[in-house]
């Protein structure tokens, strides 16, 4: 589990990464001074206590972009202004911290986040969609939800995950078959993962991670109507 702090005041970033380390010992906690340092990360955590008054980018700005970003984890908001509070709502804030914040409530907010979190990674578990392919000798499992994308080259398919890419033989049109609505087959040679969209034009999709993938001059306005249909979707959700 990783919490990330993000304070534009470094001695709060350390009283909290201090306080924080105590009550989640396991946890891996790093610490950012901006909200542009925090958004530029490589890996995003998985709990986030973010001042909303920075200079540069707020952290009512920040929590936006994550959203948008499909981040869904658990975000707590930490101000000196409780009226700050109503502002937050339509970005799901988890909980709002008022400044200074005491050791004993963020106890109690940081144990109820943790087991928010628990429930949250049971569900998503629960809702996992798996495939079964071959590739060379092996038979691999492979989870959906950290496909990003697929593509073929050179007569295989490649699967292109969060963590490894695997290659294995197979038509992409099969694959297309199996994986769901939540793909969108915006290329002959590539098939896109929505969840993980960044932005798109009518020439390409960029993809969380940097990968960007052509689309086909045809598929624009079936993408762009299955990407809003998987938008409301999420929302629903």
């Amino acid at each position: 589990m990783r919490i990330a702090i993000c304070d534009d005041e470094k001695r709060i970033c350390s009283i909290l990464a201090e306080k924080v380390k105590r009550f989640c010992f396991n946890a891996e906690i790093v610490t950012y001074t901006s909200g542009e340092s925090l958004l530029g990360a490589d890996e995003l955590p998985d709990i986030i206590l973010l001042d909303i008054k920075m200079p540069g980018k707020s952290g009512m700005d920040v929590a936006k972009e994550l959203r948008d970003r499909d981040w869904r984890k658990i975000l707590i908001f930490i101000t000196g202004e409780e009226d700050r509070v109503f502002d937050s709502f339509d970005l799901h804030a988890f909980h709002f911290l008022v400044k200074p914040v005491a050791d004993e409530k963020l106890k109690i907010v940081l144990d109820n986040a943790v087991r928010e979190l628990e429930r949250q990674d049971n569900s998503a578990q629960s809702r996992d969609k798996y495939i079964e392919i071959q590739s060379g000798t092996s038979h691999i499992r492979v989870n959906l939800s950290k496909l990003l994308y697929a593509e073929v080259y050179d007569r295989k398919t490649i699967l292109h995950l969060k963590d490894e890419n695997i290659e294995y033989y197979g038509q992409l049109s099969v694959l297309e078959g199996l994986v769901g609505k939540d793909f969108y087959r915006v290329h002959r040679s590539y098939l896109v993962n929505m969840k993980y969209v960044e932005r798109y034009d009518r020439a390409s999709v960029k993809l969380q991670g940097g990968d960007s993938i052509p689309i086909a001059r045809r598929e624009y306005d079936g993408f762009l109507k299955a990407y809003l249909e998987y938008s409301r979707r999420r929302i629903d959700s």
